[in-house]
């Protein structure tokens, strides 16, 4: 006799994904680099260089640097995001992830219940929303132009969340190549954010994981914002 694993399964759990059917010819759901632009030769290098260094340290979870990660890819990270993002950071105040999908997580986790709700932009990263809807968090969408949030729809909505007692936990921003318009933030509207946060008492999540593909200029600084991964 066969066991029905479906018997135990949860009330909630969700469908089953589509068959595998190949990747499409246009893809903008992801972001995928051009594959002609990998550098595979110096990927091996690399990799051959670390592995004769540090290969024996993967006997051990976390490399045996301890949970907030790679002490070196920290250290790096630190000096990178102060030489860049003028973000005077130490590496004890980076935690490396295994995308950003688990730093929302972690994120979600320490500040949302069901039932919450949070600002986002009207467009933005399908993963965000995803892990926001399975936790039954209600979020807002502000409108966009082409220089990000725009500051009136964001004043707007914080004031009518407010009249119906809602104070969201936080604003979900991408302020820097904002994913999917492409926009960045002026200096300007990031203040007035920073502003309306402090008005209505809420805090901000910057996800800034794009903000290294400018094309021009320099990427504006980090800390304006509250939380950054």
């Amino acid at each position: 006799m066969t066991f029905d694993y479906t018997s135990v399964f949860s009330a909630d759990v969700p469908t089953a994904a589509q068959p595998w059917v190949g990747k499409p010819d246009y893809n903008f759901v992801g972001g995928n680099m051009d594959p002609m632009e990998i550098p595979v030769a110096d990927l091996i290098e690399a990799m051959r260089t670390v592995l004769e260094r540090d290969g024996q340290d993967l006997a051990f979870y976390n490399a045996g640097a301890g949970p907030l990660g790679y002490q070196p890819l920290r250290e790096f990270v630190a000096k990178t995001l102060k030489q860049n993002a003028a973000m005077d950071i130490s590496p004890d105040e980076v935690l490396i992830t295994s995308g950003s999908l688990q730093s929302l997580d972690l994120v979600n986790k320490l500040m949302l219940s069901a039932g919450d709700t949070i600002i986002i932009e009207e467009a933005t990263y399908g993963g965000a929303m995803g892990r926001l809807t399975a936790m039954g968090v209600d979020y807002v969408g502000v409108k966009l132009d082409d220089g990000g949030i725009c500051m009136q729809s964001l004043e707007e909505t914080l004031k009518g969340l407010k009249n119906k007692g809602v104070t969201p936990k936080y604003i979900y921003t991408i302020p820097t190549v904002q994913n999917p318009t492409g926009t960045i933030m002026s200096i300007e509207r990031r203040k007035r954010l920073l502003e309306l946060a402090d008005v209505y008492g809420v805090a901000i999540f910057e996800d800034d994981c794009y903000a290294d593909l400018v094309w021009d200029g320099e990427r504006s600084p980090g800390p304006l914002l509250r939380i950054v991964f």
